[in-house]
């Protein structure tokens, strides 16, 4: 029974065809202007994709920063009936 169980669950996730991490460290930051930014991933059909991102310490109306961690987590999902169309590509050595 145990066994079905897990089988299940794996079944359940899907799994993701595009994923994209990042991890990035910086002494300091300085931050010259108040903007908003945005990171949006999509696939066509889409079946599910999603963005996490984790900026550390917060900025908290400060314009210098240091030891700042920031975390990026993107995946893509493309649905069922996606057509595939690729191309050959020879590269050439530079």
């Amino acid at each position: 029974m145990l066994f079905l169980l897990l089988l299940q669950a794996a079944a359940a996730q899907t799994p993701r065809d595009i994923e994209l991490n990042i991890r990035a460290r910086a002494k300091s930051a300085e931050i010259e202007r108040k903007a908003e930014a945005e990171l949006q991933v999509t696939a066509e059909p889409d079946a599910g994709s999603r963005v996490e991102a984790r900026v550390e310490p917060l900025p908290e109306g400060r314009t210098s920063l240091r030891n700042v961690e920031v975390n990026v987590r993107a995946e893509a999902r493309i649905g069922e009936g996606a057509k595939i169309e690729a191309e050959a590509e020879t590269a050439t050595p530079q």
